[in-house]
């Protein structure tokens, strides 16, 4: 799937824990009064259980339709690049079905 328009994301901090979020278009869960918000945010976590030495930042999406009170959180990816695919593909999902 294609995703429908070209998106800039922007970088931020959490206010509760300040960790790096990414977001786009006013789309931000913290500040936002769109139907459907849209972030990316980091979770420190081990690569490996048994090792501390391989802790590092994790990427989830995370879309929610407000309205509906559907949400849905995708992720554990290493890298923001597919982070920021998958979250847009689900975006697009969640636009097709209640964008009508």
């Amino acid at each position: 799937m294609k995703t429908l328009t070209k998106i800039k994301w922007i970088k931020g901090i959490d206010f509760m824990d300040d960790t790096l979020r990414y977001s786009f278009g006013g789309r931000d869960p913290q500040e936002s009064m769109e139907a459907i918000k849209v972030v990316i945010y980091t979770v420190k976590e081990r690569k490996f259980s048994h090792d501390a030495a391989s802790t590092k930042n994790y990427y989830y999406g995370y879309v929610r339709h407000e309205p509906s009170e559907t949400a849905d959180e995708i992720g554990r990816f290493e890298t923001l690049k597919e982070a920021k695919k998958e979250t847009e593909k689900l975006f697009d999902e969640y636009c097709m079905k209640f964008d009508k």
